[in-house]
């Protein structure tokens, strides 16, 4: 005979049951279809793959509208390398005419926007006579995936004339989390599993699909008031004096990925990204030498680095460039003015830390003028 308590748990583990399988066949059968499944964060964005070589990239000859952000999207297409173009063009590995190699994370990849009003786009349109420009970026690349997806494509054969690195606060950030496994960077599988396990579950049950939304949307709210409270410190504001401008500028100003360049507490923890970040950008030079590829540096600044000083990406950057005898061109003169603010906001997408257009314009110009295309 079974106990009562045994009986109780035995019969909640049935209720349970009963209800995640109506809940898992009304997901599939019927609220699918609904508008209300819709969640801009659980779209399946398949084009950007994981890479056994080079951690992460965009599917090849891909086509699609992308979200980004709250309220953005972009029209995201890829020629036959995976690299962000204005078509589906199949690249050649000798080019007909001179080939400008482009190497970045998301803010060349051009977050937010259609391809003509980003940098690889402007240079693209503007250099087309001359060059071949082809954009190897993607968002979240460091220097090692530098060195590892250009090392990738010298390899196989694909010819290069010049290449421009541009360098942000974020990819020594990134560089930390990078993973090796022998000779080639990798996506950590044990992330890999936990995902698709909280995908399965959030894809297929409206409870889950629900409760996540309802844990976005509180923590959103979490973080904008700590943001905003943070703000009021330091604009010297009461909380609800503190406009929402405020609170966007603060985070624009104040986030780790960039911040770490003027706060001496945060760069302690940053401190070993500019080492690893060093050794591969040293091996990405060395490798490009070697194929008689010219190539220019190019660092540029984030929010935090035009209203507050740099002490440490751009010193150490600017020695090493020195020391390696590279062209480096800095950007940041072109973001500077005495009303800081208004420049940030001008220049800057609304709370983030990539360019609008009208600060990628500025961007363009400046390459254009400082290099001998």
């Amino acid at each position: 005979m079974l106990s009562y308590n045994k009986k109780k748990y035995f019969k909640i583990i049935i209720y349970l049951l009963l209800i995640f399988s109506f809940d898992f066949i009304g997901s599939n059968l019927i609220f699918k279809k609904k508008s209300f499944w819709e969640y801009k964060r659980l779209n399946n964005l398949y084009w950007r793959i994981p890479s056994n070589i080079y951690h992460h990239d965009l599917l090849p000859s891909i086509d699609v509208i992308e979200p980004w952000g709250f309220s953005m999207s972009k029209r995201l297409i890829t020629n036959s390398l995976g690299f962000r173009d204005f078509t589906t063009k199949q690249v050649k590995k000798i080019p007909s005419k001179k080939r400008l190699l482009l190497i970045g994370d998301s803010a060349i990849e051009g977050a937010g926007y259609d391809y003509e009003y980003t940098l690889g786009g402007m240079l693209q349109n503007h250099l087309r006579e001359k060059y071949e420009v082809l954009n190897s970026a993607v968002g979240s690349y460091s220097p090692s995936i530098y060195f590892k997806k250009i090392s990738y494509f010298i390899n196989e054969g694909y010819q290069f004339n010049r290449a421009i690195i541009f360098l942000d606060p974020s990819d020594i950030i990134d560089e930390l989390f990078i993973k090796w496994d022998k000779d080639n960077i990798i996506v950590d599988k044990d992330d890999i599993k936990d995902e698709k396990f909280s995908n399965f579950l959030v894809n297929n049950f409206l409870i889950f699909r629900t409760f996540l939304r309802i844990s976005d949307a509180t923590e959103n709210i979490k973080n904008f008031l700590k943001l905003k409270y943070k703000a009021s410190k330091k604009y010297k504001k009461s909380f609800f004096e503190t406009t929402n401008e405020d609170t966007l500028f603060y985070r624009m100003t104040h986030v780790d990925r960039s911040a770490w360049t003027f706060d001496n507490q945060i760069f302690k923890n940053y401190e070993k990204g500019l080492v690893k970040s060093e050794n591969y950008l040293n091996k990405l030079v060395k490798i490009l030498r070697e194929n008689n590829i010219e190539i220019n540096f190019v660092l540029y600044p984030h929010p935090s680095q035009i209203y507050y000083k740099d002490l440490y990406h751009y010193p150490f950057w600017e020695t090493w460039a020195e020391k390696n005898k590279l062209n480096l061109i800095s950007l940041y003169p072109d973001f500077e003015g005495e009303d800081k603010r208004e420049i940030i906001l001008d220049t800057f997408i609304y709370g983030d830390l990539h360019w609008n257009k009208n600060g990628t314009k500025i961007v363009f110009n400046s390459l254009i003028n400082k290099i001998k295309f």
